[in-house]
């Protein structure tokens, strides 16, 4: 009976020992994960005021988006000029591997509400020959767009397939070209996400609304993409072809705006 007794003990003891193990395994990749999505970021560009125009509302959408958080990811906002120096400063902040999200916003004077671009054609601003002489001729957002279609509701969103022919165009395709030539990708099969916006006048959408949509569309992306944080790219980590990038390199080298 005693060893009876004993081999039920010892048999018990396993299994809590077996028990206790797939617990502190489960919390440790649930601790991993928080730490990777507290390190996660979004790169969220805007232009400053140029020509007649006072004001930008891209820029002023980035400045109110900076520092804040949507699906535990943090967004950093730059501001560029609206020119080719602009673009290739932009581009800068695109090359700093290591972004869960990218989305550019741009000011269109005449839209009537908040355009979606799906496409950005290989096309220097101004029709100064193709942005990439190697490329395709046409580039679609690596951004999930029946996430997009699913879950937004905003009466103002527009969705376009020609983002124009000037610098807003072409930073969009170097983003995606970027993109697509080094694999950035947060997990197999899900490209690092990018889209470009149009914001319209603020006397058609106020900044503040105009705020509010870009967050919810930034979520939906986060949430769709398998951002770090989402549960559909076990581990997380951005990997750029197949090499993982370290969580330190979530950090921009530039001053975000404050």
């Amino acid at each position: 009976p005693f060893c009876a007794s004993a081999g039920y003990l010892t048999v018990l003891n396993s299994f809590a020992s077996a028990a206790l193990g797939y617990c502190c395994h489960m919390w440790a990749r649930a601790f991993v994960g928080l730490l990777y999505a507290a390190d996660a970021d979004i790169l969220l560009t805007g232009y400053n005021p140029w020509g007649n125009f006072s004001s930008n509302p891209s820029g002023d959408v980035a400045v109110l988006l900076n520092g804040s958080r949507v699906q535990n990811v943090m967004i950093r906002s730059v501001r560029v000029d609206v020119s080719e120096e602009g673009v290739l400063e932009a581009q800068g902040y695109v090359s700093e591997v290591g972004w869960d999200a990218i989305v550019h916003l741009g000011f269109e004077n005449v839209a009537k509400g908040l355009k979606l671009e799906t496409v950005a054609w290989n096309n220097r601003a101004l029709n100064r020959g193709p942005v990439a002489p190697e490329g395709p001729q046409f580039l679609p957002t690596t951004g999930d767009l029946g996430a997009v279609a699913l879950n937004t509701h905003n009466p103002h969103e527009l969705w376009s397939r020609d983002a124009g022919d000037f610098f807003c165009n072409e930073i969009y395709y170097r983003t995606l070209y970027k993109i697509r030539q080094e694999k950035w990708r947060r997990c197999k099969g899900a490209l690092v996400p990018s889209i470009f916006i149009h914001v319209p006048p603020v006397q058609q959408l106020p900044l503040e609304e105009s705020a509010e949509f870009v967050k919810s569309l930034l979520g939906d992306l986060v949430h769709a993409s398998a951002v770090l944080g989402n549960p559909r790219c076990e581990g997380g980590g951005m990997h750029m072809a197949s090499t993982a990038i370290a969580p330190e390199a979530h950090r921009l080298s530039r001053t975000v705006l404050a």
